[in-house]
């Protein structure tokens, strides 16, 4: 029997939205393009996963705990009285349920990278093993390598930004920072 989730990506594959061997079938499976080594990690997944913000552990923002970064960060997108119902979902249904309901997009667009700031400071100041495996990054290049076309966040087919990298190479300097009694 061929699970659900392997029909539906090999019908994606065969109608052209992807390519079976570009596009795993978990958020965290490794595929083309993510490189790990000394120097680098481009790409948050395998063993680096964590980095990721679809990387389950807790998170409170806002005054609510939520299950995952990213569940946070959809929520932000809203007013706080429509935020609760993300703290109950995973990250793939907070972002399925986010980009399903209306926002004030421009005002959003105004304060995504704050927000994402914030987001990914409570993940790892919340959480110490995983500030302790980002401080062990150490010089490491960090780079949100990506299959799904997000060149805002991250890096598609060698374009983009990879803002969410740069969040998280700030967040390690802060807790290095925090660690050795600096201001």
């Amino acid at each position: 029997m061929i699970p659900a989730r392997t029909i539906a990506f090999l019908g994606l594959a065969l109608l052209g939205g992807c390519s079976a061997s570009a596009r795993p079938q978990a958020w965290d499976d490794v595929f083309p393009g993510v490189l790990q080594d000394a120097k680098n990690v481009r790409g948050f997944v395998g063993d680096y996963s964590w980095l990721s913000n679809f990387y389950a552990c807790p998170v409170e923002y806002g005054g609510l705990a939520y299950r995952s970064s990213e569940a946070a960060y959809q929520a932000a997108r809203f007013p706080a009285g429509e935020r609760a119902v993300f703290t109950q979902l995973g990250p793939d249904a907070a972002k399925t349920l986010a980009h399903s309901k209306p926002f004030d997009a421009a005002a959003w667009d105004a304060r995504k990278d704050r927000v994402m700031r914030e987001v990914v400071w409570a993940k790892f100041s919340q959480n110490r093993l995983l500030a302790l495996r980002l401080i062990a990054t150490g010089e490491k290049y960090l780079e949100e390598t990506n299959w799904w076309n997000d060149p805002y966040w991250g890096v598609y087919q060698g374009q983009g930004k990879n803002m969410l990298g740069i969040v998280l190479m700030e967040v390690r300097a802060r807790l290095v920072k925090e660690r050795a009694g600096g201001p």
